[in-house]
């Protein structure tokens, strides 16, 4: 089956490019499909309130060079 340009573009994170699957498309990302984030650049606590529909979260995004990957200590993870 080949994909049209549009649904391959789909298939990819808007943030990291990584593949994203149709199923988190659907769950995760916004109206047309699409996901902003995906689980290779954003944490699953971002992801599950909103940040790959491109909504902004309360939580700090671990792009922008917060301490730790979800934006804290990292001890308090362990």
């Amino acid at each position: 089956m080949m994909l049209l340009g549009s649904e391959s573009r789909k298939s990819s994170c808007l943030n990291c490019g990584s593949h994203v699957t149709r199923d988190f498309r659907r769950v995760y990302g916004d109206r047309e499909d699409r996901a902003h984030r995906c689980h290779e650049c954003d944490t699953l606590v971002r992801l599950q309130r909103g940040s790959a529909g491109g909504l902004d979260v309360p939580i700090p995004d671990p792009w922008d060079g917060a301490p730790g990957r979800h934006g804290g200590n990292p001890e308090r993870w362990q």
